[in-house]
């Protein structure tokens, strides 16, 4: 078994979800937010078997695509923080995989 943390943006989740659901791929999902950009995520959970992972990055690589937006960021100039509008590379998916011995439902 294969314990997946999937860290998307919230606008990739829907085509990602119904590519999950199509293929009875079951997660569990949690709300959370980037520190830098301050932007919205999704950060699911899943187990799988390890026959499937590839599977499930399939369906990441194919619905989570990296964009590059004009964002106000604030950044230290060596005195002061100030705002500055930066080009930053948003999107994409950060995928963590660990092992998992056993996954237990009751």
């Amino acid at each position: 078994m294969e314990l997946l943390i999937i860290i998307i943006q919230e606008q990739d989740y829907p085509g990602l979800s119904k590519a999950f659901i199509r293929s009875k791929i079951h997660a569990t999902k949690i709300a959370t937010e980037g520190l830098y950009l301050n932007k919205k995520n999704i950060t699911l959970f899943m187990c799988i078997e390890k026959e499937r992972e590839e599977e499930v990055l399939g369906y990441i690589r194919e619905n989570c695509k990296e964009r590059v937006e004009e964002r106000q960021v604030s950044e230290y100039n060596g005195m002061m923080m100030v705002d500055v509008v930066r080009s930053v590379k948003i999107g994409g998916a950060t995928v963590i995989v660990l092992d998992a011995k056993n996954m237990l439902k009751f």
